[in-house]
């Protein structure tokens, strides 16, 4: 087991700077989840989006080589090798009630510990809300239901999904991981993203993510440090999204546009008990699965629900 030691006490400067995301749209699903993600790793950050594009602009007190380093050590805190942490033992991403339960019951202790609820967690990755089954059934145990925003691709689990990611930045130790975190951070924060070819494990950020339903052996375009920010930023949000048609079937993952600046608790109260007639855009993506030898799932183009337009958005 690698141990992953907690990240480092920030050194902040007194005034808070606007970093502009200019390589990211707050019309692109996956870069809405990458930016929560961002924002959940700086304590104290606050996040708005700007302009027909939407650029995101994060707030917070530290310059771009300070808020490079601490979101990369407080990324490869949480994300870091999951299989031997949060996730020891769980090899599916519909585990058994019985595991859900451990996870749960872990989150919970955890928390008392720290005195505080956390607010993001890897348990998020399953919807603990119901089952797949009718409880009913004869069967001892039964798996809980598959989280509808966990975009993995083909029967990937979680742990495996989120490390092959941190493969793809070529890193196979926690310290590397940090570096090269670092690096792609600071690189974000210049208006660039690396670019790898490989296949879609979380299809977060994937840019030609055509879903994989026969051989598996497809690649594309992914955007690693996207996909494990957006991991991230998954975590802020309850597995089980509504559905927001008549369909109970049809899941959309949604968001506004604030045009002033939003903690990543405000962003969650939004996205979970949205205001009635808000004066600002609110915009949807529907969650659409593939079905065929393997399950993906995959957000669809972005959508401003005031006018019903199609603007900038992108699969992802």
């Amino acid at each position: 087991m690698t141990e992953t030691p907690a990240p480092s006490r920030p050194t902040r400067s007194c005034a808070p700077v606007e970093h502009r995301l200019t390589a990211l749209s707050g019309h692109h699903p996956a870069h809405v989840l990458a930016c929560w993600g961002l924002v959940s790793l700086l304590p104290g950050a606050a996040l708005r989006f700007e302009g027909d594009w939407a650029v995101p602009v994060l707030v917070w007190d530290g310059d771009a080589e300070v808020l490079a380093r601490i979101a990369a050590e407080a990324l490869v805190a949480g994300t870091w090798d999951l299989g031997n942490r949060s996730l020891r033992g769980i090899e599916t991403t519909v585990p058994s009630r019985t595991d859900a339960n451990r996870l749960s019951r872990a989150a919970w202790e955890s928390s008392r510990e720290a005195g505080a609820l956390a607010a993001a967690d890897v348990v998020q990755t399953f919807d603990l809300s119901a089952s797949s089954k009718p409880v009913g059934r004869a069967e001892a145990d039964i798996p809980v239901r598959a989280a509808a925003l966990t975009l993995l691709s083909g029967r990937s689990r979680t742990a495996k999904s989120v490390q092959d990611t941190w493969l793809l930045l070529d890193v196979k130790e926690p310290e590397a991981a940090r570096a090269a975190a670092e690096v792609e951070i600071a690189r974000l924060l210049g208006g660039r993203l690396h670019v790898v070819e490989a296949k879609p494990g979380l299809r977060f950020s994937a840019n030609r993510p055509t879903p994989r339903v026969t051989s598996g052996s497809e690649k594309c375009d992914v955007h690693p440090l996207i996909d494990l920010l957006a991991f991230c930023g998954q975590l802020l949000l309850q597995p089980a999204q509504r559905p927001l048609t008549s369909s109970a079937s049809r899941k959309e993952f949604t968001w506004v546009l604030n045009p002033v600046p939003l903690t990543a608790p405000a962003i969650v109260d939004i996205h979970e008990s949205p205001p009635e007639r808000l004066p600002w855009p609110r915009w949807s993506s529907p969650i659409r699965v593939t079905g065929g030898s393997a399950k993906v799932s995959f957000l669809a183009p972005a959508k401003e629900e005031r006018t019903g337009n199609t603007r900038g958005g992108s699969r992802a």
